[in-house]
């Protein structure tokens, strides 16, 4: 089913209960600003382990004051080190490349020749499993170009807490040749005890986000998010026909709903 994943995600967080969310690949704690509205309450770790980003992030009165806990790390199967490999990007003004560094050499030509710097790695099991409580309910949001397996392989000691996984994936290997693909990703959250809940686009194009809840979910909470994902697809069809019907009123829309957003960033919750 494709709906706004993003939207739905926020709105799953606090009917799971969900306390503790880590926004893994954070960039610049957007993701991690959308957590917090959603559940004020909750522990929330933006992991970040391009340098740059990460300075930008510290310096962040927004992230500080809604208590946005940062890490200096990529999250991943292993604890230690490894090479991460920059994309020149523009760092004063929006810039999506500023989210495209990876632990993979990217084969598409944007990592730098010299661009790779040495940065911790942490499996998310071994890091929460000293700060966070035995009945804990977690959520992860994944976004680490190609990455995403390793990831969630480093969550196995944690996958019975975590409640909600979102996550984005690749169905070719357009990052790096060796990098896993969407069927093993879903394969492996399958083997954690995850089920798809949807997506935010086919999953024939290249790359899209997917929503995976826990499959022993209560019954009553199946039944909440049974009814927040069909009013999702209900909100996706309204906007995919306002779309097609009159685009330019669906950008006026968009265009002030982006402005409001910025200014509630800008001046707190």
């Amino acid at each position: 089913m494709i709906v706004n994943t993003r939207r739905l995600f926020a709105r799953l967080l606090p009917q799971l209960r969900v306390d503790v969310v880590c926004d893994v690949g954070s960039m610049n704690g957007l993701d991690a600003l959308m957590i917090r509205r959603a559940v004020p309450e909750a522990i929330i770790y933006a992991f970040e382990p391009n340098p740059t980003n990460f300075r930008l992030m510290e310096t962040d009165a927004r992230l500080k004051a809604r208590n946005i806990r940062l890490v200096a790390a990529a999250a991943a199967d292993q604890c230690g080190a490894a090479d991460f490999f920059l994309v020149d990007a523009d760092y004063v003004r929006h810039d999506a490349r500023r989210g495209m560094s990876s632990l993979y050499r990217r084969t598409d030509g944007l990592s730098t020749s010299d661009g790779a710097v040495s940065v911790p790695t942490a499996r998310l099991d071994a890091f929460l499993g000293s700060r966070c409580a035995p009945d804990s309910c977690l959520a992860l949001w994944i976004d680490v170009e190609g990455a995403a397996y390793q990831v969630i392989e480093g969550t196995a000691g944690i996958a019975q807490q975590a409640q909600l996984i979102h996550v984005e994936v690749e169905t070719v290997p357009c990052i790096a040749a060796t990098q896993r693909l969407y069927p093993e990703v879903k394969a492996l959250l399958r083997k954690f005890g995850f089920r798809e809940l949807a997506t935010d686009r086919a999953a024939s194009e290249l790359q899209f986000n997917a929503l995976f809840t826990r499959r022993d979910l209560s019954p009553w909470s199946q039944c909440r998010v049974s009814v927040l994902l069909y009013r999702a697809r209900l909100r996706y069809l309204l906007v995919e026909a306002a779309r097609r019907l009159c685009p330019a009123c669906l950008r006026r829309y968009q265009a002030v709903r982006s402005a409001w957003r910025a200014r509630r960033e800008a001046t707190g919750p």
